[in-house]
């Protein structure tokens, strides 16, 4: 059920913690730094090696190792102010630097058409180095500005002599006008639950937040606040990745149909949730919606893209890219990459992450064919441009990706022809608030890489045994590709990608390939029976198995499959296709399974994911981390899969419980509360890293869509808002290392990985609780003392006992209700059991 959102406290909570209490007038959020937060003051860079910040000695630095071209190459600013006509404004700031430079200060409109309110008369502040600029002053605003920032501009030709430091001591914005006091947040909800709800027949556990080492009486409340289910919960203690002490709460014994449930214990409450048999039913389809807003090439437009808001002309409608300078390859000048799919929140086109998200897809294609339940995704099903074609829905957004893969492939008579290109990107990376034709930058394509080129013969060959039947010229198209592919990459075996920091686009590195071999070995013997193919998978060490810890840049991390680990793809395609000749691949999918359910065993909150030390290489520092990686969400819908294909092995219900368990942690079974999917949940994602979903950057721009699944909780904390906000490295908890803003790209962006991992679970999940069950008769729990049936024990039940006390079953007068203790007499021992019980309430 898509859930509106009901309250507003958590979505203040943040806003407002930094500011609990209010000096009058003031309209900044943050004004000096010594509790070690700069949060919302944030760096923008005109590139990532410009300049880097942090808080330190109670003060916000900025160390600038090159200036850029324009002043506002380097600038610090705070967003979300309003300015009013007519209004008069003190702005005060103090601040020192290292060497002799300038400062532009300005409060301006964040969009167009950039007013600005004040800024010292167009001059820039000097600053004298080690000497502190103090500076007050007052303006009247000329007119509204709905959305404004505080920026200090201090690149360009403002800069000092490099490298050196700006050090910001305070800053404060006053508009003059009485403080209305802040509004209390609404206290965070102690029970967390799955915020759409659980299956009738499926485990329900929600993670009871609190200090108490006994069990805990907890209460089921249907919608009317009636008591339909109680009992005790579990004590689990303390849970490392989320920080909190725990207790678990199972009312998997519930099974009646309802909406709008909660649970209470005590004064810990959770959001509502439903039990029904339509919990994923949209979600599944707006998950793939992500594929039609993420296309290139063509126009984003109604009935297709639902509202108008979400309209857009064509990004790239004529993709050509020149071949990036500074390499040796002597490949193609310019490549046509019109088409696929945008990466994330970017305008980058990636065939290495391209090609997990392709397969992922296409694999769930063929799941829902062998299942017989196809017609999920059938003709229409999508609404999207191709919809009436007569093919399956699922199928005609593959395509667009696959079509664009087979355009990345090097052409005969270039160096490495019959390899793919690795990316196609921009040159420099695009600003927040750039919609994909707004975007200016030089498009340009890297060398080919062996990574790229299996992933190009793995998705082709399994596009080429699933069109057979239904394009047969595509069909030819794809396997001619990929067995073109195939030699290539055996004939440059380690061409790799590195893993260096890029200026516009993700590197998306990968210096072990034996994986890929596998898996496009395992998806050209599936689809052509060749022996070749089947010599060469036999030949990886780790065939048939399925992975519980990755290869390539994430080496040792406890995963199943991601863009660098993709010997597991190989396995299920196995499973799915070959499993009566390969046996060996249900053992090793069950045993990865089984361990991620012992993992999920020991965490607090359900999650199969356990935290892990890592060399971070995402920040232009490496750094060593404990905690969670990058995309964590993304590891735990990856393993869902695998337990779904554990489930297909065995019918044990255990896999499909630990796959929906899995899922209830992203929908908010988590110490944030969060549901890490828009649209969905009480406290849904809302603020996702994203160049064109992104009204934080800009009021213009549209708000996200619903069904986008963000990369969650990353304990690197590499960009700027997350460390401004004061979260600190190796110290915060792995879950908590997350921040629902556009600007925190390292824990909030979105993927088209991501989502089809969510795309192929929850279709799972639908479809293996699609069942029809009639809803049970709703049955009332009434606690021992509450004798008149009111829903709660109080004086009158006391006034039953009272009449009756001192009677025996053989008087006449004797009431059978008041015997709370069925002795046959109504006594001490009846006064004491209500006793225990008085001031229950049932129904609020």
């Amino acid at each position: 059920m898509l859930k509106k959102l009901s309250i507003m406290g958590l979505l203040l909570f943040i806003v407002m913690a930094a500011r609990m209490t209010c000096s009058a007038g003031e309209l900044l959020q943050t004004t000096n730094f010594e509790s070690g937060v700069s949060s919302p003051w944030i760096l923008s860079r005109g590139a990532e090696d410009y300049a880097y910040s942090y808080v330190k000695d109670g003060k916000f630095v900025v160390h600038i190792d090159k200036k850029g071209t324009n002043k506002w190459d380097v600038q610090v600013r705070h967003r979300g102010l309003s300015i009013v006509a007519g209004y008069m404004y003190t702005v005060r700031f103090s601040m020192t630097a290292t060497t002799n430079c300038k400062v532009y200060a300005k409060i301006v409109d964040a969009g167009e058409p950039y007013y600005e309110a004040w800024n010292n008369n167009w001059n820039p502040f000097s600053i004298t180095a080690n000497q502190v600029l103090t500076i007050n002053q007052t303006f009247t605003a000329n007119q509204t500005s709905k959305d404004a920032e505080f920026a200090f501009h201090l690149g360009g030709e403002l800069a000092g002599m490099l490298p050196y430091e700006v050090q910001f001591i305070s800053m404060s914005l006053n508009d003059n006008v009485p403080c209305i006091p802040t509004p209390t947040p609404t206290p965070a909800r102690n029970i967390r639950v799955n915020q759409l709800g659980y299956y009738p027949y499926s485990v329900k556990k929600a993670t009871l937040a609190t200090n108490a080492k006994e069990p805990v009486l907890w209460k089921l409340k249907n919608s009317s606040g009636i008591v339909v289910a109680s009992g005790t919960s579990q004590p689990f203690g303390f849970d490392h990745a989320s920080g909190d002490e725990v207790q678990i709460i199972d009312f998997s014994g519930v099974t009646m149909l309802g909406k709008d449930y909660q649970l209470v214990a005590g004064d810990a409450t959770s959001f509502p949730f439903d039990i029904g048999n339509d919990i994923y039913s949209n979600m599944k389809y707006d998950a793939l919606k992500y594929f039609y807003h993420a296309r290139s090439g063509i126009d984003i437009k109604l009935p297709y893209c639902v509202q108008s808001k979400w309209a857009r002309p064509a990004g790239h409608p004529n993709d050509v890219a020149a071949l990036k300078t500074g390499t040796d390859y002597a490949g193609p000048e310019k490549i046509d990459g019109t088409g696929g799919w945008y990466d994330g929140g970017d305008h980058g086109k990636y065939l290495v992450n391209g090609g997990l998200a392709l397969w992922i897809l296409q694999n769930q294609y063929e799941h829902s064919k062998l299942k017989g339940l196809d017609s999920v995704y059938g003709d229409t099903k999508l609404n999207i441009p191709e919809s009436g074609n007569g093919i399956n829905d699922l199928l005609d957004e593959t395509r667009w990706e696959m079509e664009w893969m087979l355009k990345m492939q090097i052409p005969l008579g270039y160096e490495k022809a019959g390899m793919a290109a690795h990316k196609l990107a921009d040159e420099k990376w695009t600003a927040l608030a750039t919609r994909p034709d707004q975007d200016k930058e030089k498009r340009i394509y890297y060398p080919p890489s062996t990574s790229a080129t299996l992933n190009l013969a793995a998705c082709t060959a399994q596009a080429a045994r699933i069109w057979k039947g239904i394009d047969p010229a595509f069909a030819d198209e794809c396997l001619s590709a990929a067995e073109t592919a195939w030699e290539a990459a055996k004939a440059n075996p380690a061409v790799f990608a590195p893993y260096d920091l890029e200026m516009g686009s993700e590197a998306y590195g990968d210096d072990y390939v034996d994986d890929d071999f596998y898996w496009a070995a395992c998806e050209l013997y599936a689809t052509t029976g060749k022996s070749e193919y089947l010599s060469s998978l036999r030949s990886y060490k780790e065939c048939f198995e399925m992975p519980v810890s990755l290869t390539g840049e994430f080496k040792g991390l406890a995963g199943c499959f991601d863009r660098c680990s993709t010997g597991g793809l190989g396995t299920l395609t196995l499973a799915l296709n070959k499993g009566d000749e390969f046996p060996e691949v249900k053992a090793g999918i069950l045993k990865a399974a089984d361990s991620f359910i012992e993992t999920q065993k020991k965490e607090g909150y359900g999650v199969p994911l356990s935290e892990a030390s890592y060399t971070d290489n995402l920040s232009s520092v490496t750094q060593e981390v404990y905690g969670y990686p990058n995309a964590s969400n993304s590891y735990i819908v990856d393993k869902a899969i695998v337990m779904a294909y554990a489930y297909d092995c065995s019918n044990n219900s255990k896999y499909s419980d630990g796959m929906t368990e899995a899922i209830d942690y992203i929908m908010g079974r988590n110490p944030l509360i969060k549901s890490y999917v828009s649209g969905y949940g009480e406290n849904p994602l809302k603020y996702p890293h994203h160049r064109f979903f992104c009204p934080q950057e800009d009021p213009s721009f549209p708000s996200v869509p619903p069904g986008f699944l963000s990369g969650g909780p990353n304990s690197g904390l590499e960009d700027p808002w997350v460390i401004g906000a004061g979260y600190s490295l190796n110290n915060t908890p792995a879950q908590k290392c997350y921040m629902d803003h556009v600007e925190s790209w390292s824990t909030n962006e979105v993927n088209i990985s991501w989502n089809a991992a969510l795309a192929w679970v929850t279709y799972y999940i639908d479809a293996v609780n699609k069942v029809s069950v009639s809803p049970t008769p709703t049955t009332y729990y009434y606690a021992p003392g509450d004798i008149n049936k009111d829903g709660g024990v109080n004086m009158t039940d006391v006034m039953f006992i009272a009449r009756t006390f001192g009677k025996i079953k053989t008087d006449p007068d004797f009431d059978e209700r008041c015997d709370l203790n069925m002795d046959g007499a109504i006594n001490m021992m009846d006064v004491m059991k209500l006793a225990l019980n008085f001031g229950y309430v049932s129904k609020e």
